[in-house]
């Protein structure tokens, strides 16, 4: 199955069921909120794989542009960043906005809340002035039962990580209710860790036991920096 879907190119990467806050003030990006707010319809957003996040020749970042050259900041590297057309990875997940939590401001601009919803492939583009627009494919999600034990070790493997950062720090390690189903327990771990967007995006693309296996071995280098609290060895950790 195919949808025509906008794209919203950004420097990070959403997962399923993951929410988002946006400050949305280009104006090519207000055209498009504004439609999906009209319609109810998603957007999809992609990492952005090279080129920029916005667009210097939009009125709002030239005047914030003019409003930091005249407090003597230095524009040198942002400048250097702006530009380029922008090309954002095949493969994204679409959002839904909460409307009852997005606020439109007298000026245009919109402060955003959504949720990811499903993971695309980009097809090829349909329009890309005033912005992106294409066809993609929706990818669909597998099966879970033949990863439940793995799924399970991955929870233990967290609750452990947990109990190390509580005796390390002396504080309570926070209450979280863990997904039920398998593939919603990865993404939100994906979406959780602190990693970097390449690392983000690989597990985005990636099939449930990939994963399952790469979010574990994460998870077991975080533990491997933690004093050996079974032993009683505190260490110095901050």
């Amino acid at each position: 199955m195919t949808q025509k879907l906008p794209i919203f190119p950004l420097n990070m990467v959403l997962f399923p069921g993951a929410p988002i806050q946006l400050h949305i003030f280009e104006e090519r990006y207000r055209q498009m909120i504004g439609r999906c707010l009209e319609q109810n319809s998603q957007f999809g957003v992609a990492l952005i794989r090279s080129g920029s996040e916005v667009s210097p020749d939009d009125p709002w970042v030239r005047r914030q542009l003019e409003l930091a050259d005249a407090a003597e900041l230095d524009l040198g590297a942002l400048k250097r960043e702006l530009g380029g057309e922008t090309v954002p990875h095949p493969i994204g997940t679409t959002a839904q906005i909460s409307g009852g939590e997005s606020v439109r401001l007298s000026d245009g601009r919109f402060y955003l809340v959504a949720t990811g919803q499903r993971r695309f492939r980009i097809q090829y583009f349909l329009q890309r002035q005033p912005y992106l627009v294409a066809s993609v494919a929706y990818l669909p999600e597998e099966s879970s039962a033949v990863v439940a034990e793995p799924a399970q070790q991955l929870r233990q493997l967290y609750a452990r990580y947990w109990a190390a950062i509580s005796a390390a720090t002396g504080s309570e390690a926070p209450v979280e209710t863990l997904p039920e189903q398998v593939i919603d327990l990865t993404y939100w771990l994906a979406n959780r860790l602190q990693v970097g967007t390449a690392q983000k995006q690989r597990w985005l693309e990636a099939d449930i036991a990939t994963r399952l296996r790469e979010i574990s071995a994460a998870i077991r280098a975080e533990l491997a920096l933690l004093p050996n609290t079974e032993s009683g060895e505190r260490g110095s950790w901050n």
